[in-house]
């Protein structure tokens, strides 16, 4: 039994004299990095590291400007240890933002606020940093291996006109439809067609303009406000419709409608007795009534399966026309009419959204098309819905939308993203005679600008528009060709 124990310690020492130790190379990027060893200098990457068979050892690799890293090689893997060895160094970076105090973020991890210096990113794999503070805008870059030292993320101020939302007929009701878009800080115009420019409401940064509708006495505004809320923990909308005086810039405004529900597209009858609004009180989009002189009294008006909205009272009081989205359809509305009078049925006339009786009552201006595909046109035809016409023309992918008349019928404004201006397709106030000529560009800021609405005069519009930043009502005056 002796024996056979020499022989054995024997062979395993004929083992390790034959085998000893493996040569493991240490290459790193970047290279020409230090390679050391419990505090012993072993070289400059590449450098080869002995390892002694069945053994581990430690070697730690740095270089100025980076981050070291420590790896093990393992030798008791025997004639399986790797032959060489792979060391990403990360980079050490100053990261900082406009303006300061900005949470950090690397490949989605936080790692401290702005200005932070010496952050160790690897700069190999395209990684990502992100800077995020509230009120702001969050802004991400790409690092490379022929990044600047010095980061700077720069970052654009928030608000809520950096989002569209948009209130879209459904069966169940409304659907919020959220979209980032453009804010241009700079609030002026330098349209030559429009000699003055001025902001009427300001709206909170909660608080998203829907639709805008002028009474006959060419002062009062009912205007369609989303409200967004805390309900618990989470946000929550609701729509109610407000007046306001438009001839004080600033003034109170009061409210017409409340509860949680969307009071949406208000309009006002010929003699502004009466106001017709699209709401979802009844479980889906119907239209309704109230007595704008005692603000009271909210009556059913359509009734059925359909989504209702858009409501335009023909001049003569005794017609209601409105537009509905039929169960199964989708988004596609068809205009439909219904005496006002009398218990009679609606009829359907055409295709299209957004009815606009003519002040004389023997013309009908609508929408038809599609918006999301940048299709939609404006339209016109008789009362019942004949001889129909497409009025707005041109060539390329574009909407022309939001259309109304002037007070004597003669002129029609209207938004439409048919132009670029600061290198983005955007929506701009447009107008344009009655039969479709004399097609005049009126305002050019880079923001979106739609829901126009004549005033009285003829030369006045008021408008939507989220420049500055926030959603307000804006009001222009047209400057007449001589």
């Amino acid at each position: 039994m002796m024996k056979m124990k020499k022989v054995g310690a024997v062979a395993a020492a004929a083992i390790v004299g034959i085998v000893g130790c493996k040569s493991v190379m240490v290459s790193s990027t970047p290279s020409s990095a230090t390679a050391k060893s419990q505090a012993e200098l072993i070289g400059t990457t590449p450098a080869p590291v002995e390892v002694w068979m069945f053994q581990s050892k430690k070697v730690t690799v740095s270089k100025d400007g980076y981050d070291s890293k420590t790896v093990t090689i393992d030798g008791k893997l025997g004639f399986n240890a790797p032959d060489s060895v792979r060391v990403t160094l990360k980079r050490r970076f100053n990261v900082n933002s406009d303006p300061d105090g900005a949470e950090v973020l690397v490949n989605g991890e936080s790692v401290g606020k702005t200005p932070l210096k010496d952050i160790g990113i690897d700069d190999q794999g395209g990684s990502t940093v992100e800077v995020r503070k509230k009120g702001w805008l969050k802004s991400s870059l790409k690092v490379k291996a022929d990044s600047p030292k010095d980061l700077v993320l720069n970052m654009e101020r928030d608000g809520s006109g950096r989002r569209l939302l948009e209130l879209v007929p459904s069966q169940n009701g409304v659907t919020i439809k959220t979209t980032p878009i453009f804010s241009d800080t700079e609030v002026g115009e330098n349209s030559p067609n429009v000699s003055a420019v001025k902001r009427v409401t300001s709206a909170p940064q909660n608080e998203y303009i829907q639709d805008i509708s002028l009474l006959p006495d060419g002062k009062t505004m009912v205007v369609s406000i989303l409200e967004e809320y805390v309900d618990g923990e989470k946000s929550a909308y609701r729509s109610n419709v407000w007046k306001m005086n438009t001839a004080i810039a600033g003034a109170p405004r009061s409210a017409i409608t409340t509860g949680n529900f969307h009071d949406i597209t208000p309009n006002a009858s010929s003699d502004g007795k009466m106001l017709y609004f699209a709401t979802t009180r009844n479980g889906r989009l119907s239209i309704c009534r109230l007595n704008m002189e005692r603000q009271s009294g909210i009556t059913t008006v359509t009734q059925g399966n359909t989504a209702d909205y858009s409501p335009a009272l023909h001049p003569d009081t005794k017609d209601l026309l409105y537009a509905a989205v039929l169960p199964g359809s989708g988004n596609a509305a068809y205009l439909w009419e219904t005496p006002v009078a009398s218990r009679g049925l609606p009829s359907q006339l055409r295709e299209g959204y957004e009815p606009r009786w003519s002040p004389d009552g023997k013309k009908l201006l609508y929408i038809k098309g599609d918006r999301d595909k940048n299709q939609s046109k404006i339209w016109i035809c008789d009362r019942d819905g004949g001889n129909p016409t497409q009025l707005s023309m041109g060539t390329g992918e574009f909407n022309d939308v939001d259309a109304n008349w002037s007070i004597d019928g003669k002129r029609i404004v209207f938004a439409s993203n048919r132009s670029v201006i600061k290198d983005k397709k955007n929506y701009d106030i447009w107008m344009m005679d009655a039969d479709g000529s004399n097609l005049t560009q009126l305002t050019t800021n880079g923001s979106c600008d739609d829901n126009p609405v004549f005033g009285p005069d003829g030369k006045t519009v008021y408008f939507r528009s989220n420049r500055g930043l926030v959603w307000d009502i804006w009001q222009l005056q047209i400057v007449e060709n001589k």
